[in-house]
């Protein structure tokens, strides 16, 4: 009798958008910002975060879209959350670095220096990414802000305004410092995309 394959825990959630388990939080950057630019998440972020305190329904992207950013951010969280133990990265960034472009630009087709420039981020976050994580995290707990996060993306999609209770501004704060500390990450320090080398398989 065949002994039933075990099955792989889900710890990231990542199965449920692109489609395979990853159990490494670095694989889990590259896999987000291979779906989307950070300007992009940044932009929708705002975008959801207005709509869901304003007497307005988030039209922009179908609901489908939606709900598959919220699922995506959920799984940045769930990574963040790991990688914010991590004191530092191997690469020792300075403040005199904040303009060079080798520390922040994803080098994508897509992307341009000015897009991929951090806007919310500290000098010292820019310089340590993890910092951000960490702040992330201080103020709310992981199951907190996964909670938030789906009521503040199902409150975009409908006409519940303001009901939510969040400091929207703060909120709002956050979430765009977590992306942006995340596409650092993924630029400084994460080279593949499951072991395909980044950058070299656009388009083909």
């Amino acid at each position: 009798m065949k002994k039933k394959k075990e099955k792989i825990k889900d710890r990231f959630e990542t199965e449920s958008w692109c489609y395979r388990v990853i159990g490494d939080p670095y694989q889990v950057l590259a896999e987000v910002f291979s779906h989307a630019e950070m300007p992009h998440f940044r932009k929708v972020i705002s975008k959801l975060v207005h709509a869901a305190e304003a007497e307005e329904i988030y039209t922009k992207k179908s609901p489908c879209d939606v709900l598959l950013y919220m699922k995506i951010i959920r799984s940045l969280m769930e990574a963040a959350h790991v990688l914010k133990e991590k004191k530092t990265g191997p690469i020792e960034v300075s403040p005199g670095d904040i303009s060079n472009k080798n520390y922040y630009c994803s080098n994508y087709q897509i992307a341009t220096e000015w897009k991929d420039l951090p806007r919310f981020l500290s000098t010292k976050e820019f310089c340590n990414p993890y910092k951000a994580f960490r702040k992330f995290f201080r103020y709310k707990k992981l199951t907190e802000w996964l909670h938030d996060w789906e009521e503040l993306v199902e409150a975009a999609l409908s006409n519940n305004c303001g009901g939510l209770g969040l400091e929207m501004t703060k909120v709002h704060s956050c979430l765009v410092k977590l992306v942006e500390a995340g596409h650092l990450i993924n630029v400084r320090e994460v080279n593949h995309i499951d072991g395909r080398l980044k950058n070299r398989f656009l388009g083909s």
